[in-house]
Parts: structure tokens; C-alpha cells; sequence
């Protein structure tokens, strides 16, 4: 399969916007792009003034900063970046999941490290990650290949979803029983239950 450089097949986006339309969902920093390749969170900080960097649905945003964390997020919205943040759009002959997913390697973060500048706090170079080469099928096999690999990852965002519910109940029910002391009977009421009718009755609860 051939491969091509990405300068080929993205730029990065000039674009403005006014800080008045940015919120905590649409404002993107290096402190909410998450650690390997976990996407986003809302952001702590929003700018009141001023304009910042624009980015649409579809753009793949990269933190500047060490780029050995891994930190990308494909955009489903429109928003604004900060200036520690590389916004790059994907041109229309390429489908832009595709692209991300090429970038989405670890192969493309140690390439991106090899041309960082700096060693205390190594900055991606912008025009260094322009040489990374991917692969260049035609659009169809790339919208496919975007396609199956966007299935996982749903799956994956599923299955997170359901671990944290999960953990969140056991973390209630330790706290219930083992903190509170308010673990059920062979009656299933708790054992707050039996105190307070005993309480109340003035006879003992067996």
C-alpha cells in the first residue's frame, strides 16, 4: 500500500474565533486533552476576551506540549483552542477519521519526539510532523477502514462507561454497609431500619 506525507493531505486551520461563543465543552487546552489517547473533558478555563484558534467536526487536534502523553482528540464540534494546541484539518480528498486513526499510533508520537524542541518541556515542531507518513488507499478502503475502527472505539467508550457505573455503586454499597452500617437483613431492610423501629417501639428488634 502506498504512503504519502501528511503535508499532502492536511493543513493547519487560521482560523478565529471570538472567545464570547466559547464554553467549558467547546474550548480545548492542553489541561482537558486527556493523557494517551482519551480524548477530552470540559474545561476548566474558558477566555473571556479576545479571539482564539478555531476548530470544526472533523479537525484532529494535537497538544504542543510533550508530545510523549499522547494527547489527541478527533473534534465532533466547533470550538476554540488554545495557542498550545495544533489544529489540523484533514483536505477533502482524504476521509479525516482515517487520518486520525493514522495519527492516533504510537508510531506518530515518537516520530513527533524526534523533531521536538526543547528537553525540559519538548514542544511538538509543527512542520517536522508534516513528514510522518501514512497510508494512502483510495477513499473508499479509507472511509471502511474509519468506519470498523470507529465501531471499536464506541464499543471501548461503552464498556468505560459501564466499568465506571459499576465501580460508582460499589464504591455506594462499601460506603452503605461498612461506613454507615446500613446493610440489609435476610428481609432486606437495613440495618438502620431495625435500630430505628426498635427505637420506636421500645422493644427490642430480632
Amino acid at each position: 500500500m502506498n504512503k504519502v506525507k501528511l503535508g499532502d493531505v492536511v493543513s493547519f486551520s487560521d482560523k478565529r474565533i471570538d472567545a464570547a461563543r466559547l464554553t467549558v465543552e467547546n474550548y480545548i487546552g492542553t489541561d482537558n486533552i486527556l493523557q494517551n489517547k482519551e480524548g477530552k473533558k470540559d474545561s476548566l478555563y474558558v477566555p473571556t476576551s479576545g479571539k482564539t484558534a478555531t476548530y470544526n467536526a472533523g479537525d484532529i487536534l494535537v497538544a504542543n506540549i510533550r508530545p510523549y502523553l499522547k494527547k489527541i482528540w478527533f473534534a465532533t464540534n466547533q470550538g476554540g483552542s488554545s495557542a498550545d494546541v495544533t489544529t489540523i484539518r484533514v483536505k477533502q480528498e482524504f476521509d479525516s477519521k482515517f487520518v486520525y486513526y493514522n495519527l492516533f499510533q504510537d508510531e506518530f508520537f515518537d516520530f513527533a519526539m524526534k523533531g521536538a524542541k526543547g528537553s525540559k518541556m519538548p514542544r511538538l515542531d509543527k512542520n517536522q510532523i508534516l513528514d510522518f507518513p501514512i497510508y494512502a488507499p483510495n477513499i473508499a478502503t479509507q472511509k471502511s477502514i474509519a468506519q470498523m475502527l470507529s465501531l471499536l472505539d464506541d464499543k471501548i467508550a461503552l464498556n468505560y462507561r459501564i466499568n465506571a457505573k459499576l465501580e460508582a455503586l460499589a464504591r455506594d454499597l462499601h460506603n452503605y454497609w461498612f461506613v454507615q452500617f446500613n446493610f440489609p437483613d435476610a428481609n432486606n431492610r437495613p440495618l438502620l431500619f431495625r435500630s430505628y423501629s426498635w427505637l420506636r417501639s421500645g422493644t427490642q428488634y430480632a
